[in-house]
């Protein structure tokens, strides 16, 4: 598969793996990326964590898995109040919108983008692989 990468940022961004320098409202390509290779790029994950850098999957010409197409925009991603979550499937994700980020008060969480493992049978951010609190 092919992932575009977009800076939304205002900062230029190094991204390893690919090994691409990004500007700020820049797209460029990583071809032949597996969706296991985005899940542990951890400045991909951070940057989409924080709104920073947004990718969109498309396959490739030999790539059959067109259901890992879509989005990793947190603002695409389904929105749920804690107490709403539904049970979740190993590697769902979902935005909690009264969940906390680090440093955020009890009961004055502003949103988080989190996944479901079903391993712990929870909601964990991806920021911190903590189970999401409200």
């Amino acid at each position: 598969m092919d992932a575009a990468i977009t800076n939304n940022g205002t900062d230029a961004v190094f991204i390893p793996g690919p090994n691409v320098n990004l500007d700020p409202a820049e797209t460029k390509t990583w071809s032949d990326v597996q969706v296991s290779d985005l899940d542990a790029n951890a400045v991909i994950k951070a940057g989409v964590v924080a709104g920073t850098l947004a990718v969109s999957m498309t396959p490739g010409p030999n790539d059959a898995a067109l259901a890992t197409q879509g989005s990793l925009v947190a603002d695409a991603l389904a929105r749920y109040a804690y107490l709403d979550l539904p049970t979740g499937f190993q590697g769902r994700m979902a935005f909690v919108t009264d969940g906390r980020k680090g440093g955020e008060g009890v009961g004055a969480g502003t949103g988080v983008p989190c996944y479901y493992d079903s391993t712990g049978a929870d909601w964990f951010t991806f920021s911190g692989d903590i189970a999401v609190t409200i």
